[in-house]
């Protein structure tokens, strides 16, 4: 807009100038100005072709025979500034591209034919200032140096457009560069989270594994010592030996549930429900298999979690070895009184494995997979169920919530056992 303004007062100026050197404003001043505006709009429209100042230069050329019209010519040198330094960068050399070949030759006349038409302004400027004397010698002369200062104002707008341009595309690529780096450093964050969570949840699995098998196991020992000092004191009849006996037994058996109840506690904070069911998905279809988890459960204890991830790893394989499955979908679900897990994969069963533990009819024989499936899930207290479904195969766990509901009776009959 700067350039534009720039061509418009230069113009306006040469208006004022003619109107003031012929006394009033004629039909050939404003024939000029209206040629002028037109050879400066097409050289606009045409930028940066080379031809783009040849308009210009031709109304420069009709100034030489129209004295009235060499006020426009500040106007028109500008226009042909802002072509030079469209073709010509800053660094002087010539931004258009010279091939080189054979005909290389006759590539440079027509660059020079591109540049010339940028000095046409000094013809009638030369002419008027060789022809006349007095006055208009001395306008002839103005006009000369004043062109060249917008000539030269012109190649500076050009250059500063050009550089102004760098800068932006310089700004857009540092931009990209930084939302790049802010991304690399969100995922790097995200993966030093991930890497600290799980780092803290082996190491509440490992506190618990070793509480369950040092701690554990020494309060077993000293619950059993102590049932059994109890009964010889039962025997010899003293009461009072077979009392504290008792007491410390209550005792153990107290710490005994506590500990269990604490190394369980770690044990479930250091498992990672979704985690497991990646990885199990993952694992177990080889890369052969597509699989579309669906996980609704985030938390549940470690052996529910063991239990489902061994039945999906168990499913999946069923599925990759024994169908021509393309994909599977593992939807896990928590229900009020349940856990539901339902595995269903789109693929018939292979005619060349008539016994595997994919059954087509009721009275094939079952596999060792399902059969394991089974026990896995009726050793929770639920319950397993595979067949045919949907042109594929569907196994459906259930197990109850329940008992984990309960944990502190059912580890309390736990230990009595253990005493027994």
């Amino acid at each position: 807009m700067g350039r534009i303004a720039g061509w418009l007062v230069l113009l306006g100026l040469g208006t004022l100038c003619g109107s003031w050197y012929g006394s009033e404003i004629s039909g050939i001043l404003i024939a000029g100005l209206l040629a002028s505006v037109a050879a400066g709009a097409l050289s606009e429209w045409l930028l940066p072709a080379p031809g783009s100042t040849w308009g210009g230069a031709l109304v420069s050329l009709l100034a030489t025979f129209i004295p009235d019209w060499l006020f426009f010519l500040p106007a028109l040198a500008f226009e042909a500034g802002v072509g030079l330094g469209s073709m010509v960068p800053a660094t002087g050399s010539v931004g258009m591209k010279v091939p080189q070949t054979k005909d290389s030759g006759l590539v440079w006349p027509r660059l020079l034919l591109a540049l010339l038409p940028t000095f046409f302004w000094l013809i009638p400027g030369m002419a008027d200032l060789i022809q006349f004397r007095g006055l208009p010698q001395r306008y002839a002369l103005l006009t000369l140096l004043t062109s060249a200062l917008a000539q030269g104002g012109g190649l500076t707008c050009a250059h500063l457009a050009v550089a102004k341009g760098r800068v932006w595309q310089i700004e857009d690529i540092e931009r990209y560069r930084i939302r790049q780096l802010n991304g690399r450093i969100s995922d790097l964050d995200e993966e030093r989270a991930q890497a600290t969570r799980m780092a803290h949840l082996s190491e509440r699995t490992r506190i618990a594994r070793d509480i369950h098998d040092n701690v554990g196991h020494l309060l077993t020992r000293a619950i059993m010592q102590t049932q059994a000092g109890r009964v010889v004191a039962q025997s010899k009849g003293d009461q009072s030996t077979e009392q504290v006996f008792d007491s410390v037994g209550k005792t153990l058996d107290e710490a005994m549930t506590t500990i269990r109840r604490s190394v369980h506690d770690l044990e479930d904070e250091g498992t990672d429900f979704a985690s497991q069911m990646e990885d199990a998905s993952s694992e177990a279809s080889m890369g052969q298999l597509q699989v579309d988890l669906n996980n609704g459960i985030k938390t549940a204890p470690a052996p529910v979690c063991r239990c489902l991830a061994s039945i999906v790893r168990e499913a999946l394989t069923n599925t990759v070895r024994h169908s021509s499955a393309k994909s599977a979908q593992v939807i896990l679900r928590d229900l009020p009184a349940f856990w539901q897990m339902v595995v269903q994969d789109d693929g018939a069963i292979q005619q060349s494995q008539p016994y595997s533990s994919r059954l087509k009819k009721p009275e094939l024989q079952r596999g060792m997979g399902l059969a394991d499936i089974e026990a896995r899930a009726r050793a929770l207290g639920g319950t397993a169920n595979s067949g045919p479904n949907r042109q594929g195969w569907k196994v459906f766990v259930s197990l109850p919530k329940e008992p984990w509901f309960n944990q502190s009776a059912t580890e309390h009959v736990e230990n009595k056992k253990v005493m027994a």
